[in-house]
Parts: C-alpha cells; sequence; structure tokens
C-alpha cells in the first residue's frame, strides 16, 4: 500500500512538470505582447517635438561678434582695418582715429553707448591698461523655431524630428545682414572677409529645413548623443 502511494506521488509530480513549464511560457509570451503593445504606444508626441526643439534653439548659442576699444595696434589679429570696425563705424557705433604708430585709438560713439546699454546679451572684458582696450562681444542672431514637420521612429524610443528655422537678428544683427546697406557699402573684399569671419549673414533669408534625434531619458526627451 505505502509503495502505491509514493508511486501515485512520482506521477503527480511528473504531471506537474509540464503544466508549470506551458504556465511559464504563457506568462512570457503574454508579457512578451505586452512590451511590443507598450513600446508600439511609446512616441514623441507633437506636443512634446516642439518643446524639445525649442529648448535645443534655445540652448544653442547665438551667432556674435567681438570687437575691441582703446588703442588698439594694426598688428593684432583684431586690428581696426578688420570689416566689422569699417561697419560699425559706418553705424556710428565706433569711431577710429588716425593711425600713429601703427595704431589707432578706437571708441564707442555716444550713439554706441546707447546700443550697448538696452542690447540684452553684451559681455564686456576689461583688457590691458597699456593699451586701454576692452572687449565687447554681441549677439547678432538666434534661431527661431518655425514649425515642426515629420517625426520618424528610429528605433526604441529614438525619434527624429524634422522642423523649420529661420534667423531672428538683433539690432546689431540687422547691420550685419549681407542685403543691408552697410553691408553693401564695404569693398568686395571687406564683404567677403566679412561673411566668412566676422558674423555676416542672411538674416532675412527664407526659413531653412532641418532635423534633431532625440531619445528617451532621464528628464524626458532629449537630442541624442552622437555615439
Amino acid at each position: 500500500m505505502f509503495e502505491q502511494e509514493i508511486e501515485m506521488e512520482k506521477k503527480e509530480g511528473s504531471s506537474f512538470g509540464p503544466v508549470l513549464i506551458i504556465l511559464l511560457m504563457v506568462g512570457l509570451f503574454v508579457g512578451g505582447i505586452g512590451f511590443v503593445v507598450y513600446q508600439s504606444k511609446l512616441t514623441i508626441k507633437p506636443e512634446e517635438a516642439t518643446a524639445a526643439v525649442q529648448q535645443k534653439l534655445t540652448a544653442t548659442a547665438p551667432v556674435t561678434i567681438t570687437f575691441h576699444t582703446g588703442n588698439l595696434s594694426y598688428g593684432y589679429a583684431d586690428k581696426p582695418s578688420n570689416p566689422q570696425y569699417k561697419l560699425l563705424e559706418k553705424a556710428g557705433i565706433l569711431k577710429i582715429g588716425k593711425m600713429k604708430n601703427y595704431a589707432s585709438e578706437v571708441e564707442l560713439t555716444p550713439a554706441g553707448k546707447e546700443l550697448l546699454a538696452r542690447l540684452p546679451g553684451v559681455k564686456t572684458v576689461v583688457g590691458d591698461k597699456k593699451d586701454n582696450s576692452t572687449a565687447y562681444t554681441l549677439p547678432l542672431a538666434t534661431r527661431k523655431l518655425v514649425s515642426v514637420g515629420a517625426i520618424n521612429k528610429l528605433g526604441q524610443q529614438k525619434f527624429q524630428v524634422q522642423y523649420t528655422w529661420a534667423w531672428q537678428p538683433t539690432e546689431v544683427g540687422e547691420m550685419f545682414d549681407i542685403n543691408g546697406k552697410l553691408v553693401q557699402g564695404l569693398a568686395n573684399y571687406d564683404r567677403s572677409l566679412l561673411i566668412d569671419q566676422h558674423g555676416g549673414n542672411y538674416y532675412h533669408a527664407a526659413p531653412a529645413q532641418s532635423a534633431i534625434v532625440f531619445a528617451k531619458g532621464d528628464k524626458g526627451w532629449e537630442p541624442a548623443s552622437a555615439n
């Protein structure tokens, strides 16, 4: 009798094993379906994409121009004969004195001081007391969001967002617009140098298209790493 009970327990145990395996497989299958459904629903919404692109553009540093006041030598890289000095002198922002000992005195005009006082984002660095120089860095333009376009899924929690942007020039940026009177009034060489090295641009050009890849991070949708 005792041996029969043991044999029955063995049979019951052996029959429970396949059931357990089947239940485990069903659980894995259902869980897998749930994960796939969750991933398929995970997307960056248009309003989230707009906010993410706007945040990225806001964090991008503006285009800037730097010039110095003081007794500037023509032997320096940043010299009074550079095109941004000529343009700012034409605009009535700077006054450039006559050359003496291969240097010229550069100073802000009253209009220039008023402009710098009301222009947001101006950075000033006092230089060497010897030449009484001061460096000014002025913002010319920032990128502003016009619209968000297609949103393409690249992988799990990663999306490419296409968008349209346009330049938003400052008061000084208007002076550096290539189609403006001040830039057009420069010599061809100075105009080319201004465009290549000193902030000249088509700040009223038609909006341009671009794209950013965003990934889901701890703080929401963030620009994906290049790696």
